[in-house]
């Protein structure tokens, strides 16, 4: 009896054994295949992460390159209307100090102009005999009485001062009082009359 009870007994011991050992076999098999697998997950989730940083990055880079040109097209559109600016300010400030010298500090071409645009006034007025001559001060000072005699001579017309100093600038108006027409011969009615004529030539001697 005893005997046989040592047989079962290390018998039980050595298959307990062997199963100990083929239990852990297989764990480190299963560690081994589960470590693989986990390598291989890892290398797919940084390779996933990777493109989805690439992808990040690439989308971040259109997005900053567009915005760049954006940026870019805004600033030279600003860019450029700041140029028109300054040249239209240039512009303006050239013909203002043209017409300010003309009338202030050349009276003589001053007298000559006013008496050009009075006789051009007369030639577009001709079914008219009687003409009104409208202005500021400056202007009705050049036209003293000789003046206006010689005035009248040359072109033929009844031409004559209206009592009234209107607040203009310089130049005159005229009306023909036969067909109550007025006629702008200011020299802001001729500027803007050919503003675009004289921006362009100015325009052009400035900027070329």
């Amino acid at each position: 009896m005893g005997m046989v009870y040592m047989i079962v007994h290390d018998g039980s011991m050595l298959i307990k054994d062997e199963i100990k050992i083929k239990v852990r076999s297989k764990i480190k098999e299963l560690e081994k295949e589960t470590g693989a697998k986990i390598d291989e997950m890892n290398a797919d989730t940084d390779l996933r992460l990777k493109k989805i940083k690439d992808d990040i990055l690439l989308d971040a880079g259109k997005k900053a390159d567009a915005e760049r040109k954006k940026i870019d097209a805004q600033t030279n559109v600003e860019m450029n209307r700041m140029m028109l600016d300054v040249k239209e300010e240039v512009i303006c400030d050239v013909v203002s100090v043209a017409m300010n010298e003309l009338e202030c500090n050349g009276p003589l071409k001053f007298k000559d102009e006013l008496r050009r645009l009075l006789m051009r006034g007369t030639i577009e007025c001709s079914t008219t005999d009687k003409l009104m001559i409208l202005g500021n001060k400056e202007t009705l000072d050049v036209f003293d009485l000789n003046y206006l005699d010689a005035v009248k001579k040359e072109a033929g017309r009844d031409v004559r001062f209206e009592k009234e100093v209107r607040k203009m600038g310089a130049g005159i108006v005229l009306w023909d009082e036969g067909n109550d027409m007025f006629l702008d011969y200011s020299f802001d009615g001729i500027f803007r009359s050919k503003e675009d004529e004289i921006r362009t030539s100015v325009s052009k001697i400035l900027f070329g």
